[in-house]
């Protein structure tokens, strides 16, 4: 009468197993496809790694639209942003702290002047330069000889512009904000 039935090794691992049993029926059905939210289309990024690999392998699938490991800066000029142009723009505050300083220029003389004015500044915030419009190769050297500590990339500004609602440069972005 007021006693509790102790349960027998027995019992326990009859009821481990029902549990054990149940986990699995239950994960029999709550398993499903993945469902793809969004897909905006494009291209696979497999071309951009491919050179990247350490070691070559004779079996690897070789991919038709790769970019070759000796691709130079000469081959991917001209760069066009079409989005962006040389201006004045609106300084917008941001907070993005931690980011690294970017500016964007292009290769004509406003950029230029806008680059010799604001060197010390670049300078001391390790910027890193992306020209937006360039044609050549010597126009990029030319930007490059006005601030050689500094890494200068030539790349498309269009994305970068339509995400922070910019149509002009030179800018300078920072965690505080677009600037010019």
């Amino acid at each position: 009468m007021g006693r509790t039935p102790k349960y027998s090794s027995e019992v326990k691992m009859q009821n481990k197993v029902k549990v054990l049993l149940f986990s699995l029926y239950v994960s029999h059905f709550s398993w499903a496809d993945l469902t793809v939210i969004a897909d905006f289309g494009g291209e696979s990024a497999v071309r951009f790694y491919e050179s990247l690999q350490p070691e070559h392998d004779e079996n690897a699938p070789n991919y038709p639209n790769s970019i070759s490991a000796s691709v130079s800066e000469a081959d991917i000029l001209p760069i066009v942003s079409h989005k962006l142009s040389p201006g004045t723009i609106k300084e917008k505050p941001f907070d993005l702290t931690g980011m690294q300083a970017i500016f964007l220029i292009g290769a004509d003389n406003t950029s230029a002047q806008w680059l010799q004015q604001n060197r010390e500044k670049l300078i001391t915030l390790n910027a890193t330069g992306l020209v937006v419009n360039v044609q050549t190769l010597s126009e990029l050297n030319q930007l490059r000889d006005i601030v050689p500590e500094l890494r200068i990339l030539p790349t498309p500004g269009d994305d970068l512009a339509e995400r922070i609602g910019i149509a002009h440069y030179p800018v300078l972005i920072t965690e505080s904000g677009v600037s010019q």
